[in-house]
């Protein structure tokens, strides 16, 4: 039996683990937190109540897809997800309790979805845009499927379904070309640093 050195203990401490979780590094995994985090702050202190569905998409998805399109890992979408949805129902964003966090996950988990049949190019502007839309059309039919469920009345439906729809994509829309737009920008730098 070997002995272990301090020598030993350094370099084990020292190096990073490559494969910390779903195959990723720690250091992702604390960076997708921090993005799932921002999800969930942003929507609690950005609430403008002025009536029009789907206008928190625009910040919200562009979150998401920005940091899946910094991190392109099978799953990242899924965490930042997790995260949001976590923070969202400490912070008591909703009526639905603890089935609030499906509204952040379900987005989270098409994003992974979305990203592979794109082949990860969410720096492109379309991609961007269309990913975006489907994201917050998503989060959409999870809070219309919650409300039946839980018969919460859905005030965002009383202008129309089509209406909100349209709404939810637009804002989803204008949040993914945002983040693209910056994913072009970071990306570079990011590399740079890692």
């Amino acid at each position: 039996m070997r002995q272990t050195t301090k020598r030993d203990l350094a370099a084990e401490t020292t190096e990073p683990k490559e494969n910390f979780m779903m195959h990723m590094s720690l250091a992702d995994v604390l960076r997708l937190t921090m993005f799932g985090t921002l999800i969930g702050v942003s929507n609690f202190l950005l609430i403008l109540p002025i009536g029009i569905p789907g206008h928190t998409s625009i910040y919200w998805m562009g979150l998401l897809v920005l940091g899946k399109g910094l991190l392109p890992k099978p799953g990242s979408g899924t965490i930042m997800g997790i995260v949001s949805g976590i923070l969202a129902i400490v912070f008591g964003l909703g009526k639905e309790g603890p089935l609030l966090a499906f509204k952040y996950i379900i987005p989270g988990i098409l994003l992974d979805v979305l990203a592979i049949m794109f082949l990860y190019q969410l720096e492109s502007v379309w991609v961007g845009g269309i990913t975006g839309a489907l994201i917050s059309l998503s989060k959409l039919l999870v809070n219309i499927a919650l409300g039946v469920i839980l018969q919460i009345p859905m005030v965002f439906l009383t202008m129309g379904f089509g209406y909100a729809s349209l709404l939810h994509a637009i804002f989803g829309a204008i949040g993914g070309v945002m983040a693209s737009v910056l994913i072009k920008r970071l990306k570079p730098r990011m590399e740079a640093f890692s």
